[in-house]
């Protein structure tokens, strides 16, 4: 049995608070108005007009004049000395080799994190909201050659742009996630009968995916939803293993097993989404009545592997760091509750994803992070492998050994594991 080392509260603290000082963050920041109007242009965002209050004051009071990030910095301090022991043992052992330096991009990130999280926590919690932005920013997907409708002609367009399978699949298989939220958050009782899915079919044209992930809508289950996570873990398995990242991809693949051995309970319910350690009042006046939300049943040990070992995988396999970092890091996320965990980080992923392909689509140059990013990724892995393996004994009581074995065995034949997952999905 893998035993993890209790971190003290108080030196995990001291920890977080100076990795931010190397990292050039201070607790005092503020918000530089021309940053966020240079970033809401990239993000496609200048020209987005909302009807809803809170975000229409957001987007002018950040624009007008410096905002306060302290409110921001201090609950991601908190979520991660509460809930993310593995993230403060790799700040630990970076500081000891000296990773963490300061730079413009880290200066970036910490506004795309400001923007990122003020839309998140609105898409969580409007429903309102969240179609005024999908609808938005799905026209500016089709733009850069990604339509729902179309999925074969959007791979062979979005590949012409990223010029990568694993990135191309990720807009594809998270682009149609999204018709969850967006019919089923507003219903009264999340429930969408076979009468109102043909109607619904017929009139959003739904495609292949979309269609699938509303088909035991009529039982307010989210089962489909589960095994698209699965197959995203896997994909994102496969590429670390081939790349060399094994420990990372063995915690991908502990995540999906606990998934496919264990499956949680999944379902809409009546919720607001506000960040646990957060006193802000914003997300008060986000909050609208009747809102429904996407309910896993993960535990928090679950959340916690599934943020260290995506912070390791972004951090090795993927440049536009300053644009993919964050969405991990946002309070909504990072913070959320377990069971509200993967709703929160889908919306998010799915803006990172558009800002990370509009950025391409642009040409705007690259931010592929520290030359040595590669060496703190393996460090990192390592580990995430730690704390993966305790948490997968713990809930699936299986010995290290056998899941080991398993996990070589799996990814030994990744295309017919692939294939089989992706069978699964499409048949059940």
């Amino acid at each position: 049995m893998v035993t993890i080392k209790k971190i003290n509260k108080k030196h995990a603290r001291h920890v977080i608070e100076q990795s931010m000082a190397a990292l050039g963050l201070e607790m005092n920041m503020k918000t530089d108005p021309a940053i966020i109007e240079s970033l809401l242009r990239e993000m496609r965002l200048d020209d987005f007009k909302t009807d809803f209050a809170p975000m229409k004051k957001f987007f002018a009071d950040a624009l007008a004049k410096p905002q306060s990030l302290r409110p921001m910095f201090e609950s991601i301090k908190q979520g991660i000395v509460n809930k993310h022991p593995a993230i403060v043992e790799f700040a630990e052992l970076a500081l000891s080799k000296k990773w963490f330096a300061s730079s413009a991009h880290i200066q970036r990130a910490a506004h795309v994190a400001y923007v990122l999280e003020a839309m998140t926590a609105a898409m969580c919690n409007s429903h309102k909201f969240f179609l005024e932005a999908e609808d938005y920013l799905r026209a500016q997907e089709v733009m850069c050659g990604l339509d729902h409708e179309h999925l074969l002609r959007s791979f062979l367009s979005m590949q012409r742009v990223t010029h990568s399978v694993f990135e191309t699949m990720k807009a594809l298989s998270l682009d149609p996630a999204m018709i969850i939220p967006r019919t089923r958050c507003g219903l009264e009782n999340a429930r969408i009968g076979k009468v109102q899915l043909r109607e619904l079919s017929r009139k959003e044209k739904l495609n292949f995916v979309e269609r699938k992930l509303l088909s035991t809508a009529e039982k307010n289950d989210l089962e489909h939803s589960l095994k698209l996570v699965g197959i995203n873990l896997f994909e994102a398995g496969i590429t670390e293993y081939k790349k060399g990242f094994q420990d990372n991809a063995f915690c991908a693949h502990a995540l999906n097993e606990v998934i496919q051995k264990t499956p949680p309970a999944v379902l809409f319910k009546a919720r607001h989404i506000i960040p646990l350690y957060s006193s802000q009042s914003f997300y008060e006046t986000l909050c609208t009545s009747d809102n429904h939300f996407p309910v896993f049943g993960f535990s928090q040990d679950w959340m916690s592997v599934y943020v260290t070992w995506n912070l390791a995988f972004v951090l090795g396999d993927l440049d536009e760091l300053d644009l993919l970092i964050p969405k991990l890091l946002i309070p909504s996320v990072l913070n959320a509750k377990s069971e509200h965990f993967l709703g929160a980080r889908g919306i998010a992923l799915w803006l990172s994803i558009n800002n990370f392909l509009f950025r391409l689509r642009d040409h705007a140059g690259t931010v592929s992070g520290p030359e040595n990013k590669q060496e703190m990724a393996n460090a990192w892995g390592a580990i995430n492998k730690k704390y993966a393996t305790a948490f997968m004994q713990n809930e699936t009581h299986e010995t290290r050994q056998h899941f080991l074995s398993e996990f070589h065995h799996f990814f030994s034949f990744p295309v017919f594991h692939f294939l089989k997952l992706l069978g699964d999905f499409a048949i059940r």
